[in-house]
């Protein structure tokens, strides 16, 4: 366990950490628990909804994330000095300032107390040893600084920024990661730093991290309903494809192997514990059940296959290990008795929506996403006796909007969704090969946030590892062209940066359809005993989402 800057009384935390696990997590399942959180906080977030940038509350979506719960929200409007003196740290979400709300926070760091920024109005950029030099940039790349103690562990390469970055010239500020204009190009401006004004101490990003994070992992709102690829159906990867002929693609293929998004709000995490250091502990929830580092979670997709394909497929994951959760079809199979089996085996079952009629599929005259969801979800309520999945994948990966198609999905009762989805050949580099990992940036579960700010109780969680891209014996897709051990080598490899540091969970996509060619059913046993070799938890969407959804609500004494 890596000692942070501002961790002394380190083997507090671990007891703490340890004591939160151990009560909400017995024996690896949910034990509802009764917390209390601290009044007040540590940490005050200050947002204002008027702001030009709405996404101010989604640093408290990334406070989460990054397991610290402890922390108040508070309008801009309503800010005064007893509230920031009430509070360890005051995180400013993007906003411009009143003179009057420039000298209050003035005054509070100058008096001792412990600011962090984002995009800092020009009024109060001297409290960060910032200097506006009156440029900006749309987008770009910062490289966080491999001496610099705060970076330690976290990958040097440049990283990517979506959105507006302010240009500021350092007046006493400590850089701890610079802007780049390109992948390899550096300005002289700095991306993030840390500063001392007063008595007090400040860090200060020159970017919203917020909005950078919704945009990594959301795609490109300038693509929402856009065919980018021109292959007919609207998808969720038509969001990360390149919005102009011959364009860059949004996410940098050459950066897909990083979870970009989980590293940049990891820095943030050890910059709120750095500010807070000689004031109070700040415990973090680990991502994850115990000490785990990396989970597999199991989902697969099934489109009207007879009862013998599922039987094949879960009695070769059970003797692995593991579990699932089933994405089906209308369709005659499975029967409600077989699907209560499985259940009670351990696997789960939701639907898998499409956006217009399906053929061979029965006759319903599906022209749009929301009613894919209405026709699939009043099916399964009629068919079984036990309710459908809260969690979710379309078919063909269908998507609406930028967010449009999460809004559907909580109005039926989702709340996980596994559609952003690493597949398609626009992946491949002009080299020719392929990259892996994070197209979203991040491997984390985190909750879609529409465009006008608006937080949706609905949590987005990539697929990396799926049979249709990998391997070459699936006709009409296997883009890679892998035979199983390809293809398991894959999942080795991700498994393996996740385990030294990537920290992510890894959702699988074994279709029912394909399990039987014999390199699925290969590739996905090998997946399993791998992870299992590497004390890897497996479990299907349902017991994940459980745990996110109890993580998020948690909060500490």
């Amino acid at each position: 366990m890596q000692k942070q800057p501002g961790f002394a009384p380190a083997l507090v935390r671990l007891a703490v950490l340890l004591a939160l696990v151990a009560s909400a997590f017995a024996w690896g399942g949910l034990v509802p628990t009764t917390t209390a959180a601290p009044a007040p906080a540590p940490i005050l977030l200050i947002v204002n909804d008027a702001a030009p940038n709405p996404f101010g509350r989604y640093l408290g979506e990334i406070l989460r994330a990054e397991g610290l719960p402890a922390f108040d929200v508070l309008p801009l409007a309503s800010l005064t000095a007893a509230d920031l003196a009430a509070h360890h740290l005051a995180l400013l979400a993007e906003t411009p300032l009143t003179a009057a709300q420039a000298a209050l926070l003035s005054s509070y760091v100058h008096g001792g107390g412990r600011l962090l920024a984002m995009r800092p109005d020009p009024q109060i950029a001297p409290l960060f040893g910032l200097t506006p030099s009156g440029t900006s940039q749309h987008d770009g790349y910062l490289r966080l600084d491999p001496a610099q103690p705060l970076a330690r562990g976290l990958p040097s390469l440049t990283l990517q920024i979506h959105g507006e970055v302010s240009h500021y010239t350092l007046t006493g500020a400590t850089p701890l990661a610079t802007l780049y204009s390109t992948q390899t190009n550096p300005t002289p401006y700095p991306a993030i730093v840390t500063a001392s004004a007063g008595s007090g101490t400040s860090a200060a990003f020159a970017f919203d991290l917020a909005r950078n994070v919704v945009l990594m992992r959301q795609g490109n709102p300038a693509n929402a309903n856009r065919d980018s690829d021109g292959d007919g159906v609207l998808r969720t990867i038509d969001l990360f494809q390149s919005s102009t002929p011959g364009g860059p693609p949004w996410v940098d293929r050459d950066r897909i192997s990083i979870p970009q998004a989980d590293v940049q709000q990891r820095l943030f995490a050890r910059l709120l514990q750095h500010l807070l250091d000689g004031l109070t502990p700040l415990p973090r929830l680990w991502y994850f059940p115990g000490q785990a580092r990396t989970m597999l979670v199991l989902t697969g997709d099934a489109h009207a296959n007879p009862t013998s394909y599922y039987e094949q497929q879960l009695a070769s994951l059970q003797a692995h290990g593991g579990a699932i959760t089933l994405y089906i079809t209308i369709a005659a199979d499975p029967a409600d008795a077989q699907l209560q089996q499985w259940r009670a085996q351990g696997h789960e079952a939701g639907i898998h929506p499409p956006a217009t009629k399906p053929d061979p599929y029965p006759p319903y005259n599906i022209t749009s996403l929301d009613q894919g969801y209405q026709v699939y979800s009043d099916w399964f309520a009629t068919r079984f006796s036990s309710p459908k999945s809260r969690t979710v994948r379309n078919h063909q990966v269908a998507w609406q909007g930028w967010t449009d198609a999460a809004e559907s999905a909580v109005a039926r009762g989702l709340a996980l969704d596994t559609n952003f989805y690493h597949w398609g050949p626009w992946l491949q580099r002009p080299d020719g090969s392929w990259p892996h990992g994070y197209l979203t940036g991040s491997g984390q579960p985190m909750k879609f946030v529409k465009a006008d700010g608006t937080i949706l109780p609905y949590y987005q969680q990539l697929t990396q590892l799926v049979d249709e891209q990998l391997l070459g014996v699936i006709s009409g897709a296997g883009y890679e062209g892998l035979d199983a051990a390809g293809a398991l080598a894959v999942s080795r490899a991700l498994i393996d940066a996740s385990q030294a540091g990537d920290y992510a969970a890894l959702v699988t996509q074994f279709h029912v359809d394909y399990y039987g060619l014999g390199a699925p059913q290969s590739w996905a046993e090998g997946t399993l005993d791998y992870a299992t070799s590497q004390g890897v938890p497996i479990w299907n969407a349902d017991r994940w989402l459980a745990f996110v959804e109890q993580r998020n609500a948690a909060s500490y004494q």
